[in-house]
């Protein structure tokens, strides 16, 4: 490798365990336990009797289920239906990642990290995670534009005219990043306040005085912090995948009246062209 040149083993290398963002693992730990849920769930909707009126935690799961769809029905339409599980899905995904934010396992997988033994963070604190789920979003509202739009999608780029091709392809990105960012910056912003707090009260007042108002302070900044915002977030989140990709929907029957009033804006556009020359011409004769 000569000197001063860029070293691409480098910048390709693998990351070592220890070296794995925390954020990562605490992601990873909330995709198991909706693993487990998802498992116990099936179980018990084998073994689920639906002439009995159900109870305990099936009544929870069904509670949950039928909100999920009440939402997605009022929001999205009835063109949407089994959406919900999806919705539910990213929902309790955000939730979980801000409650293990606020529970503060401790990181005992990564023996040689300089993080081992500490809290593991809020996944959504790393820009990573929430760019992940954004992404998931993108690809939902462009798939279902593309299915229902057929090649009339494209022309989204092209409006008003072909020139605004460069600005259309980077504003079409405009969703994944307001979605990132909100995410990231409500969960970073806590985390910092929170942080904040416990240092305050460590460090900046006198010890006992710290001992003395940290059970009171701390239990209500994590309470709004970690399950007040995680709970608006999660709302924000869920309400804005399903508006972006219900607006990308359209039924078959206006499918068919959009590409019809196209033919007839084009026949509309040749008559008049006709017309012009018809007139010009008859002009010409008339000198």
């Amino acid at each position: 490798m000569n000197e001063g040149g860029l070293d691409f083993k480098r910048v390709i290398e693998w990351l070592s365990w220890d070296e794995i963002p925390p954020e990562f693992l605490s992601s990873i730990f909330s995709l198991i336990i909706m693993l487990i849920l998802t498992v116990i769930i099936s179980i018990k909707v084998k073994k689920y009797d639906p002439l009995k009126k159900p109870s305990g935690f099936m009544n929870c799961i069904e509670a949950l289920t039928e909100f999920a769809d009440k939402q997605v029905s009022s929001i999205m339409g009835p063109a949407f239906k089994g959406f919900g599980g999806y919705i539910l899905f990213v929902g309790l995904y955000i939730f979980l990642g801000f409650f293990i934010g606020m529970i503060g396992i401790p990181n005992v997988l990564q023996p040689g990290a300089s993080t081992y033994l500490e809290a593991m963070p809020n996944p959504f604190t790393n820009m990573a995670m929430p760019l992940s789920i954004a992404l998931i979003t993108f690809c939902l509202t462009h798939y279902t534009a593309m299915k229902y739009k057929h090649w009339t999608y494209f022309e989204r780029y092209t409006e008003p005219i072909a020139l605004f091709l460069p600005i259309n392809l980077i504003t079409m990105w405009s969703p994944v990043l307001s979605l990132t960012l909100r995410l990231f910056g409500n969960a970073l912003a806590g985390y910092c306040i929170i942080t904040l707090i416990y240092v305050g009260l460590g460090s900046v007042i006198e010890p006992y005085w710290g001992f003395f108002f940290e059970p009171i302070i701390a239990p209500v900044a994590h309470l709004y912090f970690d399950i007040f915002d995680g709970l608006i977030q999660l709302a924000v989140f869920t309400i804005l995948t399903m508006i972006n990709v219900s607006n990308e929907y359209i039924s078959p029957e206006n499918f068919k009246k959009m590409e019809e009033a196209k033919r007839n804006k084009k026949l509309l556009k040749k008559q008049r062209k006709l017309e012009k020359k018809a007139q010009k011409e008859a002009a010409k004769n008339a000198v």
